[in-house]
């Protein structure tokens, strides 16, 4: 019914295709791995760069703390402070100072942080701008947050 002739010649001009078929998965299967290498490269690098932004954007709002309890001053009853004392309850001199913070504990470790104040008076009252700059540092990463903050004396 039918020839072995017929069925032998087919196979022998079919002959190398599967090696042809194989390299081509071999190659599509390669260029699909290094592009999911790259894209978890990329999501790790993004995920680094995230958890740094936020460490130093909660050193930036430390510096604005230090800064503000230097510029108002908590005043407890019975307080020596002069700024206590004389009942102004905040300090303007503390604005003309940058203060340089070193943060040394737990998650902020590794950064700096740069606090700054500018003062001004208006019809009587003070006016405070703070800016606080934290720069996180870890191996060749670095991340820099800067938080600005306005602030009203009480005449």
């Amino acid at each position: 019914m039918f020839p072995k002739t017929r069925s032998f010649a087919y196979q022998h001009n079919q002959r190398g295709s599967m090696l042809i078929i194989s390299l081509f998965v071999i190659v599509v299967m390669a260029l699909l791995v290094l592009t999911l290498n790259r894209l978890l490269s990329a999501s790790s690098d993004t995920l680094i760069f995230e958890v740094y932004g936020l460490r130093a954007h909660q050193a930036a709002k430390t510096g604005l703390e230090v800064k503000l309890g230097e510029v108002f001053p908590l005043c407890p009853p019975g307080s020596v402070n002069q700024v206590c004392v004389d009942g102004s309850k905040n300090e303007p001199n503390a604005c003309d100072a940058t203060t340089q913070l070193s943060l040394t504990t737990g998650g902020l470790q590794g950064c700096s942080v740069n606090s700054s104040c500018t003062a001004t008076v208006t019809a009587g009252t003070a006016y405070y701008e703070v800016t606080s700059t934290a720069t996180c540092e870890a191996g060749d990463i670095v991340t820099s947050r800067t938080v600005t903050l306005n602030a009203r004396a009480a005449p």
